[in-house]
């Protein structure tokens, strides 16, 4: 578990910002951070280690936690092999600091600097076409806004998930696992590590805890239920919830993130689980008592105020994008290099309004205006194969509202910077783009992106 942690020449200054921004102060401050990128053995469990590329020689890499209106400046130190770049899911920045038209040489160093904005849950990863090879690899790291209010939980952690698709030894397999279409892993990892090495979130009867999970994998969905405890949902892609609920399951799509708050309402001396539907593969977060009880702590989440669009809900959208794909002609994965599946399944063309990338065409709108979008799924190609599935759309740039899923509206406004789209069906979605730029909007399923289902929205 990745619990928020400041480096020690910055605490006394972090301590000093929490203060400054509860009580409305307003400071200057700068952030700086380094990362290096380069290969490692990295251990994912005792006795399964693989060959892997990193942030900072750790997977996940570095952690990157700042606070609102804080200049953050980034060093990235190209170790690999291979050209790469580094996106910052979920941010809101200039172009020239969002990532994907940027190639850093090996060997090479690049400096982001940008000043962070919206508090929440964010991540980065390279953007650097084909995207799979480098993110499989376990290039990810979690980025945090912190919140005034984030400082009043009882702790403060972050899980990072992932699949890796290995053999017994821990090598790399290519390609696809028979019978998939897309590259999922035989082994999911909670912040690097799987099955037993898994750290255990350790609790004292009466706390209230923040979890922050991230989707990093290149196509799978986590599903995770919790035992004997319900987590209350408050965010979604770092946006708070008008109407935050309790469940005792959560779903992530690839790209998606969730905030949840957790009430140690467990007895002392207990353990349960946090766990995937898939635990075999090795996804299981121990849950661990101490003795002793504290005085219940009550939740610091904070209500957003509204902003939601004026949307007619008769009006026809502006946009209008079909997501499809097609069989590529003669053609087997090993024989699309770059262009999505990779190995033994049949290479697929990933389409939006009929092409693929770099094919399909840009969407223009227009600076400091609402758009509107509704996101079909007309993937007629894998529902005839047995393969119909949710495409988990990212627009750079913005975030959007979902105004609704089928036509129907959700319960309370609700934002995000990447949604699933219902397999056969279609979601609405409203945003303004405020930084000119040209901004990908794609499928954050990995060999989807890579396989065409990506386009540009030029705002001008």
């Amino acid at each position: 578990m990745h619990a928020l942690k400041f480096r020690p020449n910055r605490f006394a200054r972090t301590i000093l910002m929490m203060l400054l921004a509860m009580t409305g102060a307003v400071a200057a401050t700068a952030a700086d951070y380094r990362l290096e990128l380069v290969e490692t053995d990295w251990e994912l469990r005792p006795g399964l280690t693989t060959r892997a590329w990193s942030f900072g020689g750790t997977v996940p890499g570095t952690p990157i936690i700042v606070r609102q209106g804080e200049r953050v400046r980034i060093e990235v130190i190209n170790r690999l092999p291979e050209a790469t770049n580094v996106h910052w899911h979920g941010l809101i920045l200039p172009v020239q600091q969002d990532g994907p038209s940027l190639s850093i040489q090996p060997g090479t160093t690049h400096t982001y600097e940008f000043v962070a904005g919206k508090t929440g849950t964010y991540w980065y990863h390279p953007h650097f076409m084909p995207v799979l090879p480098q993110l499989d690899r376990g290039l990810y790291g979690s980025l945090i806004v912190l919140a005034p209010e984030d400082a009043r939980y009882s702790g403060d952690h972050t899980f990072v998930l992932d699949d890796w698709l290995l053999d017994a030894q821990g090598r790399r397999l290519e390609g696809t696992a028979p019978g998939d279409m897309e590259r999922h892993g035989n082994v999911e990892t909670v912040n690097g590590k799987t099955g037993p090495a898994i750290a255990p979130l350790r609790l004292v009867k009466g706390e209230l805890h923040k979890l922050r999970f991230i989707n990093a994998s290149t196509a799978s969905v986590h599903n995770l239920s919790i035992q004997g405890h319900r987590f209350k949902v408050t965010h979604t892609d770092g946006q708070a919830l008008a109407l935050p609920f309790l469940t005792d399951s959560i779903k992530l799509a690839p790209g998606e993130r969730i905030d949840a708050e957790l009430a140690a309402s467990g007895d002392p001396g207990r353990s349960y689980e946090i766990a995937s539907s898939r635990r075999s593969s090795g996804m299981v977060i121990p849950i661990v008592y101490g003795n002793g009880s504290v005085p219940a702590v009550s939740s610091p989440f904070v209500t957003p105020k509204p902003r939601g669009y004026s949307i007619d809900p008769n009006a026809r959208p502006d946009i209008v994008l079909e997501l499809g794909s097609a069989m590529a002609r003669g053609m087997y994965g090993h024989g699309m290099i770059g262009r999505g599946n990779t190995g033994n399944a049949p290479a697929m063309i990933w389409t939006i309004n009929g092409c693929a990338h770099p094919d399909t065409l840009p969407i223009d709108v227009p600076l400091n205006k609402v758009v509107t979008m509704r996101v079909y799924d007309r993937d007629m190609m894998g529902m005839m194969m047995g393969h119909g599935m949710e495409h988990s759309v990212h627009l750079h740039g913005t975030t959007f509202q979902v105004l609704s899923i089928n036509g129907s509206a959700p319960t309370g406004e609700l934002w995000k910077d990447t949604v699933p789209i219902p397999t056969h069906g279609y979601v609405d979605l409203a945003f303004v783009m405020t930084n000119p730029g040209d901004w990908m909007l794609h499928c954050h399923i990995i060999d989807h992106e890579d396989g065409g289902m990506m386009t540009v929205v030029r705002a001008r």
